[in-house]
């Protein structure tokens, strides 16, 4: 398989690169790549223009201020991996994004164009679900903050519009007593694709369940939140939740109710119900006792 012909740009800034979509009539956006031009390649996607952003430095960059954590578009997993500041106050995003892919597509692939591919599997999605993140997107008419929540609008779609660019990911710093984890069944240890996945955030006071965030990936056109697990657990006893196992079966079996998983070569449906009802009760087990070690 060899890539199309195309027009390739490398622009310096944003508005450079704005400029070019909007003067493009089929033009794309382009972070890594690492999705983008194996589509490419196969024929599922073809662009006469691709506008790389790989050289616009403002959109490589993590920090923070009081409240928020800001990820660049085109942070790459591995420097997620790497990050103090999301290691500090988003572990479960560094995990999730060591979990993807090869070595050499964490060395390349951005956490913009995980999300952007919105792929029902994506590795990243789950967790900023779980921590009520946003992205930021920009056009030629200005700047909108979007809920993670309301990006999704089926596999592989969004609710970006020709011209769109998501220029960074926005996450609220998690209040003390939070715990996230990320949980990944895959058929293989390395670059596996997931199969099922849980995505689950407690917040704990005073030994009770304040708030809870179940997500699933992988068993939904798009990752989305469980909300029947996440309010069976909400206001319930951190010792109920890691004592008994009624609390966990209850809230394994409402994330299934919550699925709509499918057949298809890495596992069949009931399969995938099956695996979702135990990882989830991992993952917010795992979540739990996070939270409380943030106490």
């Amino acid at each position: 398989m060899f890539l199309p012909e195309f027009i390739y740009h490398q622009p310096a800034s944003v508005s450079d690169a704005l400029g070019l979509l909007e003067k493009g009539s089929n033009a794309v956006a382009m972070a890594g790549g690492t999705d983008l031009l194996v589509e490419m390649k196969k024929g599922l996607r073809v662009h006469d223009e691709v506008v790389s952003l790989s050289r616009i430095d403002e959109l490589k960059r993590i920090n923070e201020d009081e409240t928020n954590v800001y990820i660049g578009a085109c942070t790459t997993h591995n420097e997620i991996i790497s990050s103090g500041v999301v290691k500090k106050y988003i572990p479960a995003l560094a995990d999730a994004a060591s979990k993807i892919g090869s070595e050499q597509v964490r060395n390349t692939g951005t956490l913009g164009g995980n999300l952007c591919t919105a792929a029902s599997c994506c590795d990243s999605a789950p967790v900023l679900l779980a921590m009520n993140a946003s992205v930021e997107v920009v056009s030629t008419s200005g700047v909108r903050t979007i809920a993670l929540s309301d990006f999704f609008t089926f596999n592989k779609k969004t609710v970006l519009k020709y011209g769109d660019l998501v220029t960074r990911v926005i996450i609220p710093k998690p209040s003390q007593g939070t715990g996230c984890f990320y949980e990944k069944f895959g058929l293989r240890e390395a670059g596996s694709i997931s199969v099922v996945s849980v995505a689950a955030m407690i917040r704990v006071e005073h030994g009770t369940i304040e708030d809870a965030c179940v997500v699933i990936g992988a068993v939904a056109p798009t990752p989305r939140i469980s909300h029947g697990a996440s309010d069976a657990l909400k206001g319930r006893k951190t010792d109920e939740l890691l004592l008994e196992e009624a609390l966990l079966e209850e809230a394994g079996i409402a994330a299934v109710k919550d699925s709509i998983p499918i057949d298809d070569i890495r596992g069949g449906a009931q399969y995938r119900r099956d695996v979702l009802k135990v990882i989830a009760g991992r993952a917010i087990v795992s979540a739990a006792k996070a939270a409380i070690l943030t106490r």
